[in-house]
């Protein structure tokens, strides 16, 4: 990564449009933008020196294509550095052509994660604020939104240097006794040690125990409709995707091969799995179908038992520890009475959520797609009000000053009176500072640099 570079890249999501951006930056920005910019009034980038959006046009080869440019002078703007985005409509064509220009100007293409890397080196933001931003880049609902949201605002990096102004003022304490270990000085008693340590580490702990892995976040909540044979799990799986994906047919043991498509749920997505019925198996073939239906039961995140209202029996025990919701499906085959009080019964016999839908003529799928989601978007106890976006470097380094902070506070507990044993408290003090430090980013490696920012897109 050459800084003395101006660089861009396409900022705006691919695909078609109403509006696509360029972004530009480096030392070359403006002059580059201002070779290709025209505006309104004859305004020239060189000669703005204030940050502003202006209207007019761009300039690619023949055409004069409608557009604004936003102007950001260093330092206030996201890389610290000179910025222009240009905002046009978002035709890949367009815009490929826009950047092929400013290549030809004198640019390079980004790096994935460039902007975020410029940023992050010119002091704009600690090392846990560059992976919210990757949080935020990944995040697939509402919940995980608001965690990078905290983690960006500095959650982590707070609760982190506090922690290590508590450690670093321990660490002189427990250094002192060492230095002035012939006189009868109690710099600090090894109770009193303990106990701050302990409240170090109960700190730690709840940031743990409030986090959301998002490195998990690229893997989308797992739901498999399982069921006996001609219940309607076809159907109900086409219905919810809106496509004629499964084959759905009045004769048993129609599907398979265990199927999957993505659907759009309030807030989230979901991956939503269509698997074989559950009956006794005839043939080879049927077995290993079955065996595959349980392993996705096993694996999802949520189980929805789908049963006929009309032919109503509970289908065959899922991994005990998956969370499961009834649906009876057919409910178009009963009065609105009967389903009701049908779906009272299940609820009082086995303690489980029940929603009645038909596949066929497509009611009560809302309010199953509407269950879903709640029960998606509750199935992580952590996600509280406080939760944070946690990356597995984050977990790593928090459990890491955990695990020091547990020797430390063993090794002084051996202390009947003054500490002893300073020199091994010390060190145990100063391994939790370091990992602590990892958090925001005072001991960051190249290696570490690009594992993070390879996760980020180009014009990122």
């Amino acid at each position: 990564m050459n800084l003395d570079d101006t660089i861009v890249a396409t900022c705006s999501p691919p695909g078609n449009g109403s509006r696509g951006i360029v972004r530009v930056s480096g030392w070359r920005a403006i002059e580059i933008g201002d070779g290709l910019f025209r505006g309104t009034s004859g305004e020239r980038l060189v000669e703005t020196a204030t940050n502003r959006r202006l209207g007019g046009v761009v300039r690619l080869g023949r055409f004069e294509v409608p557009a604004a440019v936003y102007l950001f002078r260093r330092p206030r703007s996201y890389t610290r550095e000179d910025v222009i985005e240009f905002h046009l409509l978002g035709a890949p064509v367009l815009l490929g052509w826009l950047v092929e220009s400013c290549l030809a100007a004198g640019a390079r293409r980004a790096e994935p994660g460039e902007f975020t890397a410029r940023a992050y080196l010119a002091g704009a933001f600690d090392w846990s604020q560059v992976h919210a931003i990757a949080g935020l880049i990944a995040a697939r609902s509402d919940n995980q939104l608001r965690a990078a949201e905290r983690l960006l605002h500095g959650a982590l990096g707070d609760t982190a240097r506090a922690a290590r102004a508590e450690l670093d003022e321990l660490v002189s304490l427990v250094e002192a006794a060492l230095d002035f270990a012939e006189e009868p000085i109690d710099f600090i008693a090894p109770d009193e040690l303990r106990q701050r340590l302990a409240g170090v580490q109960r700190r730690l702990e709840a940031a743990v125990a409030a986090g959301l892995r998002a490195d998990r976040w690229t893997e989308l909540p797992r739901v498999v409709l399982t069921g006996r044979p001609n219940v309607g799990k076809s159907s109900l799986f086409n219905r919810l995707i809106a496509a004629e994906r499964a084959i759905a047919s009045p004769w048993p043991g129609t599907t398979r091969d265990v199927l999957s498509a993505t659907v759009d749920l309030p807030g989230l997505e979901c991956l939503l799995f269509d698997v074989a019925g559950e009956a006794e198996p005839r043939t080879e073939l049927e077995s290993l179908a079955q065996q595959s239906a349980r392993r996705a039961a096993e694996q999802a995140d949520l189980v929805l038992e789908v049963r006929d209202v009309a032919d109503y029996a509970v289908c065959p025990a899922v991994a005990a520890t998956t969370p499961r919701l009834v649906v009876l499906n057919k409910a178009d085959l009963l009065s609105g009475e009967a389903v009701v009080r049908l779906a009272g019964q299940v609820r009082e016999m086995e303690g489980v959520p029940v929603v009645a839908v038909s596949a066929l003529d497509g009611s009560g799928c809302e309010e199953l797609r509407a269950e879903l989601a709640r029960r998606l978007n509750a199935r992580d106890a952590a996600v509280q009000e406080g939760a944070v976006a946690l990356m597995a470097e984050h977990c790593t380094a928090l459990e890491q000053a955990i695990s020091a902070l547990k020797a430390a506070m063993t090794v002084a507990g051996e202390s009947g009176g003054p500490l002893s044993s300073a020199e091994l408290v010390a060190a145990e003090l100063r391994a939790a500072a370091r990992a602590l430090g990892m958090l925001v980013g005072e001991q960051q490696t190249e290696e570490m640099l690009s594992r993070i920012f390879s996760r980020f897109c180009i014009g990122k």
